[in-house]
């Protein structure tokens, strides 16, 4: 058995010092389990394709007609 000397020994009326854990690796960004689980509310759902599709659809169609009546207006108003 191993002798046990007086420096082993907790001081009289004294609480043994605990154990002092290793401080914790710092974490990267990012990394570890977030604060709530689940996607942050901000996170909406996908926008369908034909949406997209179809407010480019509309645009040009009406970029077009503008572009049309301006190309009138200006023959109208220069031809004499």
């Amino acid at each position: 058995m191993a002798r046990m000397n007086e420096q082993d020994q907790p001081a009289a009326g004294k609480p043994p010092d605990p154990l002092t854990p290793e401080p914790p690796t710092p974490l990267l960004p990012g990394a570890g389990a977030p604060v709530q689980p689940g996607p942050p509310m901000s996170v909406q759902p996908p926008v369908k394709d034909t949406t997209i599709n179809s407010s480019v659809v509309l645009l040009t169609v009406g970029g077009v007609i503008a572009l049309l009546l301006v190309i009138v207006v200006l023959v109208a108003v220069f031809h004499h």
